[in-house]
């Protein structure tokens, strides 16, 4: 599994292949093989993604938010996006090779 690091200034971007549902209340993110239930927060980061704003704008709305700081927010965005990325329902295209 390759781990790839992005910075503040990276923009993440949802992929097409990404299914979203609202289904009792819970947002649902899945792929062809795989669904996660997202909390509170993590739908408030995961609808922040729009292909235009920064993880560092992600993490300063999740800051205002939940009263917690731009820093913490970010690396909480970071991680959640790592883990969304590495299932194929995130990618991040400024930084993707394309061939």
């Amino acid at each position: 599994m390759t781990s790839q690091t992005y910075d503040a200034q990276s923009v993440p971007a949802r992929k097409l292949e990404a299914r979203v549902r609202k289904f009792r209340g819970k947002l649902f993110v899945a792929n062809a093989s795989l669904a996660f239930e997202l909390d509170e927060v993590a739908e408030l980061i995961f609808r922040s993604v729009d292909g235009v704003a920064t993880l560092q704008q992600i993490g300063e709305k999740v800051a205002a938010e939940y009263d917690i700081s731009v820093a913490e927010a970010v690396s909480d965005c970071a991680e959640l996006l790592a883990q969304l990325t590495e299932n194929g329902m995130v990618e991040w295209p400024a930084v993707s090779s394309h061939q």
